[in-house]
C-alpha cells in the first residue's frame, strides 16, 4: 500500500473520533455536518487508518513468518527475510510517526479555547 496516495484520498472533514457513550445528554458533543463534506464520496479517515494498520500488521506477520522459516531451515532465501523485516520496520516506524503527529494535533486542539 502506498501511504502517500492513501492519505491523499482522505476527504477533508471526514475525521470523526470514536466517542464512547455519554452518560448524559449534556456531555454529548454538538456535532454538525461540515458544509460540502457530503458532496464528495471517498474513504473516510477512519477507513484509511484502519486499512493502513491492517497493512502494517500483515507486513509484521509476514516478516515474523519469514524469520521463523529461516530459523527452522525451511528456506534459504536470506534476501527475502531481510527485505520483509526491513519493510515491516519501515511500516511500523511510519505508523509510530503518524501516531505521534495525530496525538500532537489532538493535544493542540484540546488546548484551544472555545
Amino acid at each position: 500500500m502506498d501511504y502517500g496516495s492513501a492519505i491523499s484520498k482522505v476527504i477533508p472533514g471526514t475525521f470523526v473520533p470514536d466517542i464512547g457513550a455519554a452518560t448524559s445528554l449534556d456531555e454529548r458533543p454538538n456535532v454538525s455536518p461540515i458544509p460540502g463534506a457530503g458532496e464528495v464520496q471517498g474513504p473516510s479517515f477512519k477507513d484509511t487508518v484502519k486499512s493502513m494498520l491492517t497493512d502494517v500488521n500483515d507486513k509484521i506477520n509476514l516478516s515474523d513468518q519469514a524469520t521463523r522459516d529461516l530459523a527452522d531451515g525451511k528456506t534459504n532465501n536470506l534476501q527475502k527475510v531481510v527485505t520483509s523485516v526491513e519493510e515491516a520496520n519501515l511500516a511500523l516506524n511510519f505508523t509510530m510517526a503518524m501516531r505521534s503527529k495525530l496525538l500532537e494535533a489532538y493535544t493542540e486542539i484540546s488546548r484551544m479555547q472555545v
